[in-house]
């Protein structure tokens, strides 16, 4: 039977269909704030009833009942992956709760270990509304646009779940011939096959993806791929690969940030620049290494609460590991009144460099080859790593486009080019290697794109130069 013919569901979907996309714009900051106090007491009662969060909360003496507003939030403790590993299956949901009515999602496992949290159609039919939020803002008809993901389809990865038990749901309602899903693993001409007879209107991937997609259609393939519209997520997207793909593509690539846990999108960015993020959704935090709030302006580690949503819930999770930075009230031009990232979501704190010097650079940080490529006006680079081999020795491998090989400047040039900026950056007792290679690989155990940014140094290593 298909789920939304039960009156409860569709029901709340359609309030939230109708209500969801414009409240940023409805709602005055003061009744936002309002709104999120009460969706942080509905959130924290359900979380009550979850064996991991309750046994947090009675270690410190913690009765949710002191909770009232946002700004309470800093009495709850943090949850970490570790707590959501130890607490899978049976204390990441309520207690006796039916678990055949949720779906398990897991991340990638980029460091080792998944994570796996429940999920279900409510909380995934919630998420939808943010994603109809965006489009909006792009002036994006959610019935005429025709949409491409080329995501993981892996069995318990979020975008293979959304397929497979929220998409066929929707048929009656939805035409499915305005969404294409690709699984990114197969072949980069099959995938840009595939868009070139689906002709969408609106493209969702990884950089590297996007990258590869960008260096067929200037050799010829794809000649009816002409997006309005390219979103990016799911790693470090650099500003030469931003560069190329616009300049190919001619519309504008922007970044969306989200997670597994997070089950939405958290923020995503505007043509200006910023981004925005849904603050009705998420509450977020940045904190240092202490686990210590930072002041605006000032770059931590991000720490999310999800205001919404069942199955596992999401409150002050430390698990995402990226940097940000939040803005101090600064207002955006694009007519968005929300919160914003001062700068870009940067990295993994996994890969973070720290060099002999004692200088530390998040991944997004220390990609250089960019300007360094725009100065030399050249797009002869179709895809370069760098990697961090040892505290003193950082590799850069740079992959040539044999169509502009004989082109200036040549591959010498362009070596010398970044290795220059590199030793001002590293100093003089790093080694630096720049080699060309035919191609870059990614983790074999990831089924996500290689990243950019690579580094084989443990990091109780590193400290001993900070």
């Amino acid at each position: 039977m298909n789920p939304f013919f039960n009156p409860l569901l569709s029901i709340s979907f359609l309030k939230n269909y109708i209500l969801d996309p414009g409240r940023t714009k409805r709602l005055t900051p003061s009744q936002i704030e309002r709104y999120r106090d009460r969706s942080l007491r509905r959130i924290l009662s359900y979380a009550y009833t979850v064996p991991v969060y309750r046994k947090k909360y009675r270690q410190i003496g913690l009765h949710i009942q002191e909770i009232t507003e946002i700004k309470d939030i800093k009495k709850l403790p943090f949850i970490s992956k570790q707590d959501l590993r130890n607490g899978f299956p049976d204390e990441i949901v309520p207690e006796k709760s039916n678990k055949k009515k949720f779906y398990i999602v897991s991340t990638g496992g980029t460091t080792g270990r998944p994570i796996s949290i429940y999920t279900d159609l409510p909380t995934m039919l919630r998420g939808i509304t943010i994603t109809l939020r965006e489009m909006k803002y792009f002036k994006l008809n959610l019935r005429k646009t025709k949409i491409a993901h080329i995501g993981n389809f892996s069995r318990y990865r979020i975008d293979h779940v959304f397929q497979e038990k929220l998409m066929k749901h929707l048929k009656p309602f939805y035409s499915m011939k305005n969404t294409l899903n690709i699984d990114v693993n197969q072949p980069i001409k099959t995938i840009m096959h595939m868009l070139n007879n689906f002709k969408p209107d609106l493209i969702i991937s990884y950089p590297a993806v996007f990258q590869h997609l960008a260096f067929l259609k200037r050799k010829g393939y794809g000649k009816n791929v002409n997006p309005k519209l390219l979103q990016v997520g799911g790693a470090i997207l650099d500003e030469y690969t931003r560069s190329y793909v616009e300049d190919t593509f001619r519309c504008r690539l922007l970044n969306i940030y989200s997670s597994v846990e997070a089950g939405a999108n958290i923020a995503f960015e505007c043509p200006e620049g910023n981004w925005h993020i849904h603050h009705d959704f998420f509450h977020v935090e940045a904190v240092d290494k202490n686990m210590e709030p930072v002041t605006p302006g000032e770059r931590g580690h991000i720490v999310i609460t999800r205001l919404w949503g069942r199955g596992t819930p999401i409150i002050r999770y430390t698990g995402m590991d990226d940097w940000v930075t939040l803005s101090d009230n600064k207002k955006c031009s694009c007519g968005l009144q929300t919160p914003l990232f001062e700068t870009p979501v940067e990295g993994r704190k996994r890969a973070t460099i720290v060099l002999p010097n004692g200088k530390i650079f998040p991944p997004g940080a220390f990609c250089f080859i960019s300007s360094v490529l725009h100065d030399l006006k050249t797009y002869k680079i179709k895809q370069y790593q760098i990697i961090q081999k040892r505290i003193d020795e950082i590799e850069i491998l740079l992959v040539i486009d044999e169509d502009l090989r004989d082109k200036p400047p040549s591959f010498e040039e362009i070596s010398n080019a970044i290795e220059k900026v590199y030793r001002t950056k590293v100093g003089p007792d790093v080694k630096i290697i720049i080699k060309e290679v035919k191609e870059i690989k990614g983790d074999p155990n990831s089924d996500k794109p290689p990243q950019i940014v690579v580094s084989h140094v443990k990091p109780e290593d590193g400290y001993k130069f900070i």
